[in-house]
């Protein structure tokens, strides 16, 4: 006996078949077209916040590289007015993103008197 075919499990069957197919394809772009160069950080620093008892300053760390970074070091420095520095350390970075962190200080930080930038990383 022949089961009649409905027509929302072949639309349902072939929408399927067309997403997966579209995802692997993706994938397989994705990997075939990625590079293999290092991680590629970018460091800013934003406008200082005032906090109850300290300076807040959002850090931002964009990664313009190939590869994803983990453990990335952070270091940012007050230059002149106390010679202040504070770190932290970001887990992961993923290629083509940006992660983001605040650092702590005593003195009120001028935006120009700031340099941060990353010391150090891993490579997965």
């Amino acid at each position: 006996m022949k089961t009649p075919w409905n027509w929302l499990e072949g639309v349902v069957f072939v929408s399927s078949c067309v997403l997966v197919t579209l995802v692997l394809g993706y994938l397989a772009v994705d990997a075939w077209t990625m590079g293999s160069g290092p991680p590629d950080l970018a460091v800013t620093v934003g406008t200082p916040v005032r906090g109850a008892s300290e300076w807040r300053v959002p850090v931002t760390v964009e990664n313009h590289g190939d590869m994803a970074a983990e453990e990335v070091h952070v270091r940012v420095s007050l230059r002149g007015q106390g010679a202040e520095e504070a770190e932290f350390v970001l887990a992961y970075v993923p290629r083509h993103s940006k992660r983001e962190g605040w650092v702590a200080f005593r003195e009120q930080p001028s935006p120009s008197g700031m340099e941060a930038r990353a010391v150090g990383f891993a490579t997965p």
